[in-house]
């Protein structure tokens, strides 16, 4: 909304300067009536009424000679220019902010999943655990030890809850809707299927709307001090005048009471003390300014970019060895389970097991929630542009979506779809 009512005032802004170029007429009119008195010479009071009307029409015009009109009003399109870029550009960073924003959602939700298997999983090692106690194979220790696992799991899952509605409420602030928590948004995190070429060509940064109003500011500070400078300069206004005047109204347009003049004056400057002189110092101090924030705005923009880039790849790299972990812990998470019920291994060997698995499930998600947030952050770094790109690798294990509604994680049957691609046994 600023962005946009800050492009309107400089619309506005720009036909005013523009209105320069052009003669201004102006009308007025007044009518009067004077009354006086007087004595005749028999000393008798005489009344005298005088009505007076008049009509004036004036036209004034300075003539643009040195530029200076010129200079204003494209100094006025430069800045119109910069508006439309930073609306541009606001509107790049909204649905940067909105994308991000239902990423976190999604991981958030898959992340409430993942503690809900947990808490079930858990559930289930205390049910048998405490079977295994009633008939003699296990000590209290061990359900003590999975029964405090399952308190923790479920305190977990209320937070997963909690973190997930607060963000569902932020996306629909940003969407400008009532902060209900209501939204709805798929259940699985996009999988990226393509890299980028290495390399970034530098005509996709020149598009980037805050360089280009970077550029429009450089422009705008260049033409006032073109303006600044034809101000020391004589200035010439031509003006014409139209009158009727005439006591009665019926004979106001008579050619008699016609009353015409044009004028020219040339106004030269002689001695402000240094009032004008400074001026123009001051614009070009500006204009250097503007220019070193180009300078800098650029860099950043090249370290935007490159800061991105290299994220995605590192973060590419670590999706790769937390699928290989996640694969691995939850093998490891199965064997625990068939030694330890077979009384081949403790309780605690496994609850780490167990601990090892949903821990990779969860760095795994925050791992592609980051890899996407990224993507999106690069789209706001070249200005909405997009970049060449060729296919990925194709993987041959994906731990995004399972495969099965029905499909079983750890021997627990879930009542919705994993977060995570179910390990097949």
């Amino acid at each position: 909304m600023a962005a946009r009512a800050i492009h309107e005032q400089y619309k506005a802004n720009l036909i005013k300067q523009t209105a320069a170029f052009f003669p201004s007429f102006d009308f007025l009119s007044n009518a009067s009536r004077t009354k006086s008195s007087t004595n005749d010479f028999d000393g008798k009071r005489i009344k005298n009424y005088d009505n007076n009307f008049r009509l004036e029409a004036k036209v004034s015009w300075e003539v643009d000679v040195w530029g200076r009109l010129r200079s204003t009003s494209s100094a006025a399109q430069s800045d119109l220019n910069q508006g439309a870029f930073d609306l541009k550009n606001a509107k790049l960073s909204i649905a940067t902010r909105v994308a991000q924003q239902w990423i976190e959602l999604i991981a958030l939700t898959q992340q409430e999943v993942i503690a809900r298997n947990q808490k079930n999983n858990l559930a289930q090692i205390v049910e048998r655990t405490t079977n295994r106690y009633n008939a003699g194979l296990s000590d209290i220790l061990d359900l003590r030890l999975v029964e405090t696992d399952l308190a923790t799991a479920q305190a977990t899952l209320f937070s997963r809850v909690d973190q997930r509605s607060k963000a569902a409420r932020q996306l629909e602030i940003l969407l400008g809707r009532y902060p209900s928590a209501e939204i709805k948004t798929r259940k699985f995190l996009p999988e990226i299927n393509n890299n980028f070429n290495a390399g970034i060509p530098s005509n996709l940064l020149k598009n980037r709307p805050d360089l280009l109003s970077a550029e429009e500011k450089i422009i705008a500070s260049n033409f006032r001090v073109k303006e600044a400078e034809s101000n020391r300069l004589p200035s010439l206004s031509l003006s014409h005048s139209t009158t009727y005047q005439n006591g009665k109204l019926k004979d106001l347009f008579d050619p008699v009471s016609l009353i015409t003049s044009i004028a020219g004056s040339i106004i030269q400057p002689i001695f402000d003390g240094g009032r004008r002189t400074a001026i123009v110092e001051h614009k070009k101090a500006v204009t250097d300014q503007q220019t070193a924030n180009y300078i800098a705005l650029v860099f950043k923009a090249y370290q935007e970019v490159e800061d991105t880039l290299t994220s995605d790849v590192h973060l590419a790299d670590q999706e790769t060895q937390l699928q290989k972990a996640t694969l691995n812990a939850a093998e490891s998470e199965r064997l625990s389970q068939e030694k330890y019920f077979n009384g081949l291994i403790s309780i605690l060997d496994l609850l780490q097991a167990q601990q090892r698995f949903f821990v990779a499930k969860s760095r795994l998600v925050n791992i592609q929630k980051q890899r996407l947030q990224t993507r999106a952050i690069l789209f706001l770094a070249l200005g909405g542009q997009s970049i060449p790109t060729v296919p990925a690798e194709k993987k041959t294990t994906s731990l995004s979506e399972p495969k099965d509604k029905d499909q079983k994680t750890n021997g627990t049957k879930l009542e919705e779809p994993t977060v995570e691609q179910s390990v097949e046994k």
